[in-house]
């Protein structure tokens, strides 16, 4: 029995719909120009942080890496238990307009970045940690640790315990500050100064807690000295504007020097 014209008509009407089907998806898909695809939205609270961002970063390259900018990182020993409660910790990025030498910036400028003590008495013994090699652990590495200088909040200028020299000079090192409570800064001095430099023997890290004991500790080493110790090394690519610190010393005015 020979099937209907109309039943053939329909059945090739669907054979042709279905090859070309086929067809279709065997062809590649166009992906759309990137000029031409929608954007997605961000929220508001996106937007708010990319703009925040930027504004850090254009502020970074300003304040900070700025041609003619020197930087001095900085950290010191705590004080107390509540000292160590910043999330900033005790860091701070130095930055000068300047080439300062170290005996001005040790007068009142680096009280900005001292703890400030009750009573207005404390004693510190400022080093400078120069990185020998790149650390073994994570900030952790062979120094070359120089006593510079004592300082005393109740002193309106630093004794220094080695010639004077430019900030610049201190190239990739640390400045530090070791808490010495409220020994006598004479005494510290006096027990101090005249060391001389130990060019061969690599002392152990500095640990010791008790200002007389640190004292006692610290008359027995050399200075200049090579020593294990734990420092901030690099300045990381952004350093946040509650970390850097201007260090700036206003003129004397004539008939005041």
């Amino acid at each position: 029995m020979t099937p209907p014209d109309w039943l053939l008509s329909l059945l090739g009407a669907g054979a042709v719909a279905l090859l070309l089907l086929l067809l279709s998806s065997l062809r590649p898909r166009r992906t759309p120009h990137p000029a031409r695809r929608r954007r997605s939205r961000s929220t508001p609270e996106q937007q708010e942080r990319r703009d925040e961002m930027k504004a850090r970063e254009l502020a970074h390259e300003r304040d900070v890496m700025r041609p003619g900018l020197l930087h001095l990182p900085f950290s010191r020993d705590s004080v107390s238990m509540g000292d160590d409660s910043s999330m900033q910790g005790h860091w701070r990025l130095l930055t000068f307009e300047e080439d300062l030498p170290m005996s001005t910036l040790l007068g009142p400028p680096i009280h900005r970045v001292l703890a400030s003590i009750q009573g207005g008495q404390a004693t510190w013994v400022l080093q400078l940690h120069e990185p020998l090699a790149a650390p073994v652990k994570p900030n952790a590495g062979r120094m070359r640790v120089t006593d510079v200088a004592v300082v005393a909040q109740q002193w309106p200028a630093p004794r220094l315990l080695v010639p004077d020299f430019p900030v610049s000079r201190a190239g990739g090192g640390t400045l530090f500050a070791l808490y010495l409570a409220q020994l006598d800064p004479e005494h510290v001095y006096d027990t101090l100064n005249g060391r001389r430099e130990e060019r061969t023997k690599v002392q152990p890290h500095f640990s010791e807690r008790r200002s007389e004991r640190q004292l006692a500790a610290l008359s027995q080493l050399p200075n200049p000295r090579m020593q294990e110790t734990y420092t901030r090394y690099p300045v990381g690519p952004e350093v946040p504007a509650g970390q850097r610190v201007m260090m700036r010393v206003r003129p004397t005015p004539p008939g005041q020097t």
